[in-house]
Protein backbone atom coordinates (compact mmCIF):
# COMPACT_ATOMS: atom_id res chain seq x y z
CA UNK A 1 0.00 0.00 0.00
CA UNK A 2 1.10 3.57 -0.66
CA UNK A 3 0.88 6.22 2.04
CA UNK A 4 -0.59 9.65 1.31
CA UNK A 5 2.10 11.81 -0.31
CA UNK A 6 2.98 14.08 -3.23
CA UNK A 7 5.19 12.97 -6.10
CA UNK A 8 6.11 14.27 -9.56
CA UNK A 9 5.94 12.17 -12.71
CA UNK A 10 7.35 13.34 -16.01
CA UNK A 11 4.88 13.46 -18.89
CA UNK A 12 6.96 14.58 -21.84
CA UNK A 13 7.77 18.29 -21.47
CA UNK A 14 5.53 18.89 -18.47
CA UNK A 15 5.43 17.52 -14.95
CA UNK A 16 2.12 16.48 -13.40
CA UNK A 17 1.72 16.46 -9.62
CA UNK A 18 -0.08 13.34 -8.46
CA UNK A 19 -1.68 13.07 -5.06
CA UNK A 20 -1.14 9.51 -3.87
CA UNK A 21 -3.87 7.96 -1.80
CA UNK A 22 -4.12 4.37 -0.66
CA UNK A 23 -3.59 2.20 -3.71
CA UNK A 24 -6.07 -0.44 -4.73
CA UNK A 25 -4.68 -3.97 -4.37
CA UNK A 26 -3.60 -5.68 -7.56
CA UNK A 27 -4.81 -9.07 -8.69
CA UNK A 28 -2.83 -11.69 -10.55
CA UNK A 29 0.10 -9.98 -12.26
CA UNK A 30 -1.29 -6.62 -11.18
CA UNK A 31 -4.46 -6.62 -13.25
CA UNK A 32 -6.25 -3.29 -12.76
CA UNK A 33 -9.59 -1.88 -13.81
CA UNK A 34 -9.39 -0.02 -17.11
CA UNK A 35 -11.94 1.64 -19.41
CA UNK A 36 -14.01 -1.51 -19.71
CA UNK A 37 -13.81 -5.23 -19.32
CA UNK A 38 -14.48 -8.48 -21.14
CA UNK A 39 -17.28 -10.86 -20.26
CA UNK A 40 -15.18 -14.01 -20.51
CA UNK A 41 -16.54 -17.52 -20.89
CA UNK A 42 -14.60 -19.90 -18.60
CA UNK A 43 -14.51 -23.43 -19.92
CA UNK A 44 -13.10 -26.78 -18.78
CA UNK A 45 -12.33 -29.40 -21.41
CA UNK A 46 -12.12 -33.19 -21.38
CA UNK A 47 -11.62 -34.04 -25.04
CA UNK A 48 -10.43 -32.14 -28.15
CA UNK A 49 -14.07 -31.92 -29.22
CA UNK A 50 -14.67 -29.54 -26.28
CA UNK A 51 -12.37 -26.96 -27.88
CA UNK A 52 -14.52 -24.57 -29.88
CA UNK A 53 -13.58 -24.19 -33.53
CA UNK A 54 -12.44 -20.70 -34.51
CA UNK A 55 -14.44 -19.22 -37.36
CA UNK A 56 -14.27 -15.66 -38.64
CA UNK A 57 -12.44 -12.73 -37.04
CA UNK A 58 -14.77 -11.95 -34.13
CA UNK A 59 -13.91 -14.40 -31.38
CA UNK A 60 -15.90 -15.57 -28.35
CA UNK A 61 -13.64 -15.04 -25.30
CA UNK A 62 -13.39 -18.60 -24.07
CA UNK A 63 -10.79 -18.90 -21.31
CA UNK A 64 -9.86 -22.56 -20.97
CA UNK A 65 -9.16 -23.56 -17.38
CA UNK A 66 -7.17 -26.65 -18.26
CA UNK A 67 -5.37 -28.28 -21.16
CA UNK A 68 -5.48 -31.79 -22.61
CA UNK A 69 -3.31 -33.95 -24.81
CA UNK A 70 -3.80 -33.49 -28.55
CA UNK A 71 -1.32 -36.21 -29.49
CA UNK A 72 -3.88 -38.66 -30.88
CA UNK A 73 -5.08 -36.22 -33.52
CA UNK A 74 -3.73 -36.09 -37.09
CA UNK A 75 -0.97 -33.50 -37.41
CA UNK A 76 -2.97 -30.78 -39.15
CA UNK A 77 -5.98 -31.23 -36.88
CA UNK A 78 -3.69 -31.19 -33.85
CA UNK A 79 -2.18 -27.87 -34.94
CA UNK A 80 -5.56 -26.30 -35.60
CA UNK A 81 -6.95 -27.42 -32.25
CA UNK A 82 -3.86 -25.99 -30.57
CA UNK A 83 -4.50 -22.58 -32.16
CA UNK A 84 -8.24 -22.80 -31.40
CA UNK A 85 -7.39 -23.50 -27.76
CA UNK A 86 -5.03 -20.54 -27.37
CA UNK A 87 -6.42 -17.79 -29.58
CA UNK A 88 -9.34 -16.64 -27.36
CA UNK A 89 -7.06 -16.31 -24.32
CA UNK A 90 -4.46 -14.43 -26.37
CA UNK A 91 -7.12 -11.96 -27.45
CA UNK A 92 -8.48 -11.57 -23.91
CA UNK A 93 -4.99 -10.74 -22.59
CA UNK A 94 -4.30 -8.36 -25.50
CA UNK A 95 -7.64 -6.59 -25.10
CA UNK A 96 -7.20 -6.17 -21.33
CA UNK A 97 -3.82 -4.58 -21.93
CA UNK A 98 -5.21 -2.37 -24.71
CA UNK A 99 -8.00 -1.11 -22.44
CA UNK A 100 -5.51 -0.32 -19.69
CA UNK A 101 -3.23 1.53 -22.13
CA UNK A 102 -6.14 3.61 -23.48
CA UNK A 103 -7.01 4.78 -19.98
CA UNK A 104 -3.38 5.73 -19.33
CA UNK A 105 -3.30 7.61 -22.64
CA UNK A 106 -6.39 9.55 -21.53
CA UNK A 107 -4.74 10.39 -18.20
CA UNK A 108 -1.62 11.64 -19.99
CA UNK A 109 -3.75 14.40 -21.53
CA UNK A 110 -5.16 15.61 -18.21
CA UNK A 111 -3.72 18.62 -16.37
CA UNK A 112 -4.94 17.43 -12.97
CA UNK A 113 -5.86 14.00 -11.71
CA UNK A 114 -8.48 12.75 -9.28
CA UNK A 115 -7.77 10.33 -6.42
CA UNK A 116 -9.34 7.60 -8.57
CA UNK A 117 -6.89 8.42 -11.35
CA UNK A 118 -3.89 8.15 -9.03
CA UNK A 119 -5.19 4.96 -7.42
CA UNK A 120 -5.28 3.49 -10.91
CA UNK A 121 -2.01 4.91 -12.21
CA UNK A 122 0.50 4.56 -9.39
CA UNK A 123 0.27 0.79 -8.83
CA UNK A 124 0.57 0.40 -12.59
CA UNK A 125 3.72 2.53 -12.68
CA UNK A 126 5.20 0.54 -9.81
CA UNK A 127 4.38 -2.73 -11.52
CA UNK A 128 5.98 -1.69 -14.81
CA UNK A 129 8.97 -0.02 -13.15
CA UNK A 130 8.63 3.52 -14.49
CA UNK A 131 7.66 7.01 -13.27
CA UNK A 132 7.21 8.31 -16.81
CA UNK A 133 3.67 8.07 -18.10
CA UNK A 134 4.76 7.90 -21.74
CA UNK A 135 7.19 5.10 -20.96
CA UNK A 136 4.29 3.33 -19.24
CA UNK A 137 2.15 3.72 -22.36
CA UNK A 138 4.95 2.19 -24.42
CA UNK A 139 5.23 -0.75 -22.03
CA UNK A 140 1.50 -1.44 -22.26
CA UNK A 141 1.76 -2.30 -25.94
CA UNK A 142 1.15 -5.87 -27.07
CA UNK A 143 2.38 -7.78 -30.11
CA UNK A 144 0.91 -9.56 -33.12
CA UNK A 145 -1.08 -12.70 -32.35
CA UNK A 146 0.96 -14.62 -34.93
CA UNK A 147 4.13 -14.22 -32.84
CA UNK A 148 2.38 -15.33 -29.65
CA UNK A 149 1.00 -18.47 -31.30
CA UNK A 150 4.32 -19.32 -32.92
CA UNK A 151 6.22 -18.98 -29.65
CA UNK A 152 3.55 -20.98 -27.86
CA UNK A 153 3.95 -23.81 -30.38
CA UNK A 154 7.72 -23.94 -29.90
CA UNK A 155 7.84 -23.46 -26.13
CA UNK A 156 5.09 -25.98 -25.37
CA UNK A 157 6.05 -28.51 -28.06
CA UNK A 158 2.66 -27.98 -29.70
CA UNK A 159 0.97 -28.57 -26.37
CA UNK A 160 2.87 -31.74 -25.45
CA UNK A 161 5.05 -30.43 -22.60
CA UNK A 162 4.27 -31.54 -19.06
CA UNK A 163 4.32 -27.94 -17.89
CA UNK A 164 1.72 -26.95 -20.46
CA UNK A 165 -0.55 -29.87 -19.57
CA UNK A 166 -0.16 -29.70 -15.79
CA UNK A 167 0.40 -26.01 -15.17
CA UNK A 168 -0.95 -24.07 -18.17
CA UNK A 169 2.64 -22.86 -18.64
CA UNK A 170 2.64 -22.16 -22.36
CA UNK A 171 5.98 -20.39 -22.70
CA UNK A 172 8.26 -22.34 -20.36
CA UNK A 173 8.43 -19.42 -17.93
CA UNK A 174 10.73 -20.06 -14.95
CA UNK A 175 9.98 -19.24 -11.34
CA UNK A 176 12.58 -17.82 -8.95
CA UNK A 177 10.13 -17.09 -6.11
CA UNK A 178 9.34 -19.89 -3.66
CA UNK A 179 6.04 -18.21 -2.76
CA UNK A 180 4.73 -18.59 -6.33
CA UNK A 181 2.55 -21.43 -7.52
CA UNK A 182 5.14 -23.48 -9.39
CA UNK A 183 6.37 -26.92 -10.48
CA UNK A 184 9.84 -28.46 -10.19
CA UNK A 185 11.62 -29.68 -13.28
CA UNK A 186 13.78 -32.80 -13.45
CA UNK A 187 16.87 -30.76 -14.26
CA UNK A 188 19.27 -28.48 -12.41
CA UNK A 189 21.36 -25.51 -13.47
CA UNK A 190 24.61 -24.82 -11.61
CA UNK A 191 23.47 -27.28 -8.97
CA UNK A 192 20.16 -25.49 -8.37
CA UNK A 193 16.75 -27.07 -9.02
CA UNK A 194 14.79 -25.30 -11.77
CA UNK A 195 11.12 -24.45 -11.22
CA UNK A 196 8.50 -23.36 -13.75
CA UNK A 197 5.48 -21.21 -13.00
CA UNK A 198 2.05 -22.75 -12.69
CA UNK A 199 -1.00 -20.78 -13.85
CA UNK A 200 -4.72 -21.06 -13.13
CA UNK A 201 -5.67 -20.77 -16.80
CA UNK A 202 -4.24 -20.01 -20.23
CA UNK A 203 -5.08 -16.29 -20.15
CA UNK A 204 -3.12 -15.83 -16.94
CA UNK A 205 -0.06 -17.42 -18.58
CA UNK A 206 -0.34 -15.12 -21.59
CA UNK A 207 -0.72 -12.07 -19.35
CA UNK A 208 2.52 -13.06 -17.58
CA UNK A 209 4.25 -13.52 -20.94
CA UNK A 210 3.20 -10.01 -22.08
CA UNK A 211 4.41 -8.56 -18.79
CA UNK A 212 7.79 -10.26 -19.19
CA UNK A 213 8.30 -8.91 -22.72
CA UNK A 214 7.23 -5.44 -21.56
CA UNK A 215 9.55 -5.19 -18.57
CA UNK A 216 12.65 -7.42 -18.81
CA UNK A 217 15.93 -5.91 -19.99
CA UNK A 218 16.70 -8.67 -22.55
CA UNK A 219 13.64 -7.55 -24.52
CA UNK A 220 14.41 -3.83 -24.65
CA UNK A 221 15.39 -4.14 -28.33
CA UNK A 222 12.07 -5.83 -29.03
CA UNK A 223 10.16 -2.99 -27.38
CA UNK A 224 12.11 -0.41 -29.37
CA UNK A 225 11.46 -2.16 -32.66
CA UNK A 226 7.79 -2.64 -31.76
CA UNK A 227 7.40 1.15 -31.74
CA UNK A 228 8.50 1.20 -35.39
CA UNK A 229 6.70 -1.78 -36.95
CA UNK A 230 3.98 -4.32 -36.28
CA UNK A 231 5.19 -6.69 -39.01
CA UNK A 232 5.64 -10.01 -37.17
CA UNK A 233 8.28 -11.30 -39.58
CA UNK A 234 10.41 -8.22 -38.82
CA UNK A 235 9.64 -8.09 -35.10
CA UNK A 236 10.70 -11.66 -34.38
CA UNK A 237 14.30 -10.80 -35.26
CA UNK A 238 14.48 -8.82 -32.00
CA UNK A 239 13.56 -11.91 -29.93
CA UNK A 240 16.88 -13.71 -30.29
CA UNK A 241 17.49 -13.45 -26.56
CA UNK A 242 14.28 -15.34 -25.78
CA UNK A 243 16.12 -18.57 -26.51
CA UNK A 244 19.70 -19.78 -26.19
CA UNK A 245 19.30 -21.01 -29.78
CA UNK A 246 19.42 -17.43 -31.08
CA UNK A 247 19.18 -17.27 -34.87
CA UNK A 248 17.90 -20.85 -35.17
CA UNK A 249 15.03 -19.95 -32.86
CA UNK A 250 14.11 -16.97 -35.04
CA UNK A 251 14.21 -19.16 -38.14
CA UNK A 252 11.81 -21.61 -36.48
CA UNK A 253 9.43 -18.80 -35.52
CA UNK A 254 9.44 -17.51 -39.08
CA UNK A 255 8.79 -20.98 -40.47
CA UNK A 256 5.86 -21.63 -38.12
CA UNK A 257 4.27 -18.25 -38.88
CA UNK A 258 4.61 -18.76 -42.63
CA UNK A 259 3.72 -22.46 -42.99
CA UNK A 260 0.69 -22.21 -40.68
CA UNK A 261 -0.48 -18.87 -42.12
CA UNK A 262 -0.62 -17.40 -38.61
CA UNK A 263 -0.85 -13.81 -39.82
CA UNK A 264 -4.50 -14.53 -40.62
CA UNK A 265 -5.10 -14.28 -36.86
CA UNK A 266 -3.51 -10.84 -36.47
CA UNK A 267 -6.77 -9.11 -37.40
CA UNK A 268 -8.93 -11.16 -35.01
CA UNK A 269 -10.65 -9.42 -32.10
CA UNK A 270 -13.00 -10.20 -29.24
CA UNK A 271 -16.61 -10.23 -30.41
CA UNK A 272 -18.09 -6.80 -29.52
CA UNK A 273 -21.03 -8.24 -27.56
CA UNK A 274 -18.54 -9.53 -24.96
CA UNK A 275 -17.02 -6.10 -24.32
CA UNK A 276 -18.58 -4.20 -21.40
CA UNK A 277 -17.99 -0.46 -20.98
Amino acid sequence: MFKSAFRHFRTGCISIILVIFTAVPLGSYGQVQALGHIRIVPKKISTPADIKNITGHEIVPYVYLNTISLNNLPVQEKKQKFFDLLLPSVLVAKTNLDLTRKRVEALALKKTMTPADTNFLLPLMKKYGTHDIHELISRLQTLPVSIVLAQAAIESGWGTSRFFREGNNIFGMWSFDSTENRMPTLSHRNGTRIYLQKFDNLEQAIEAYFFMLNTRKPFAAFRTLRNKTDNPLILIDSLKRYSERGESYINDLSSIIRTNHLQRYDSCRIAPQYLVN
